[in-house]
């Protein structure tokens, strides 16, 4: 959930809403802290190695600690019937799936780590974040948000976050940390596009709809890739503010350097290159920005750096054709591959 929603919420005159706002922000800023202080990112490991998919879930019950909270279901085991469990654990498979069959890659670590969920993270919690070691998803309050085990592309977007720690380990600040929240923004649309099937022409471009509760039902999601906002002048969380473009790059010393708005100028570039390049996102496009952002970022990478990176990596998987699509991309949104810092 970015951080300007949960701004706007925490100014609202409704003592509820202010309060969900507040254990998310809380829930938010521990899992952050967890991130920085995990195995992946101190020692560039796996905590827990393994082979093949093997999804664990558990329950918090509506508390921030002990983790992991209660066991509630193991890989190859049935359903539970509890909805947030079993929504963790598809999602989970889905994910792994399509990393492994489109991108080839074996898990979060490319060495078949074991793939932990939490649900019912703390009180009330409006957001969902991978914490260096697993999944932790909040149940939201029911009017706001519901259970964000309940989005395919939140659990892949979190997922993704690992991925890019035993990768290039963007750093989480201006704009590597813009390009890290893009590039798990990128798999996530792509995770849900691949297991829909949907035509191209009907492919979804907007993210986190599935969490929306009652009180905010007239948005459509919180991200969106295409040139419309997410959402325009919402009584609650006013106006998606992410750029489309470097003009508009917004310079703020809140959220890292405004890693969550201006993530919105890359993922405009994927969705452009996406349309020049036809077919499925989930195929030629996103095989390009995976082999860039894991395999060619260093972790202080620049947009121009993706920029450059995106293009070689087109060039190199699919020819010159391709990676003129993929520099135009950029250029629409105001960043030249061949241009200077």
């Amino acid at each position: 959930m970015p951080p300007y929603v949960v701004q706007r919420l925490a100014r609202s005159s409704v003592e509820s809403i202010r309060e969900v706002a507040f254990n998310t922000a809380v829930a938010s800023a521990t899992g952050e802290t967890m991130r920085l202080v995990s195995p992946a990112a101190l020692m560039g490991r796996s905590a827990t190695p393994g082979l093949g998919k093997r999804r664990t879930v558990y329950d918090m019950e509506s508390r921030y600690d002990p983790l992991p909270g209660t066991l509630k279901r193991k890989e190859n085991q049935a359903a539970t019937g509890q909805p947030e469990v079993d929504q963790a654990y598809d999602n989970a498979g889905v994910t792994h799936g399509y990393y492994k069959n489109v991108l080839g890659r074996e898990s979060i670590d490319g060495a078949g780590s074991a793939l932990l969920s939490c649900v019912n993270y703390g009180p009330q919690v409006g957001n969902a974040f991978w914490d260096g070691e697993r999944m932790l998803y909040g149940a939201g309050d029911g009017d706001l948000f519901v259970s964000f085990t309940g989005s395919l592309s939140i659990a892949a977007h979190e997922m993704s976050h690992g991925v890019l720690s035993f990768t290039s380990n963007l750093d989480y600040r201006d704009e590597p940390g813009a390009l890290n929240e893009s590039f798990c923004d990128v798999m996530g649309i792509c995770v849900v596009q691949h297991h829909d099937k949907s035509p191209p022409a009907d492919a979804a471009w907007f993210m986190g709809g599935e969490i929306v509760g009652p009180s905010l039902a007239e948005i459509r999601g919180f991200r969106s890739f295409g040139a419309e906002p997410a959402y325009v002048d919402h009584p609650l969380i006013g106006s998606d503010p992410q750029p489309k473009h470097m003009k508009d790059y917004v310079r703020t010393s809140e959220d890292h350097g405004g890693v969550h708005i201006n993530s919105g100028i890359p993922n405009h570039a994927f969705f452009l290159a996406a349309r020049a390049l036809g077919g499925h996102a989930w195929d030629r496009p996103a095989k390009i920005w995976f082999n860039a952002f894991t395999g060619m970022l260093n972790k202080r990478a620049t947009f121009l750096q993706a920029a450059q990176a995106t293009t070689v990596s087109a060039r190199e998987l699919f020819g010159d054709e391709t990676a003129s699509a993929v520099s135009g991309a950029w250029r629409d949104v105001g960043i030249d591959p061949d241009g200077k810092p």
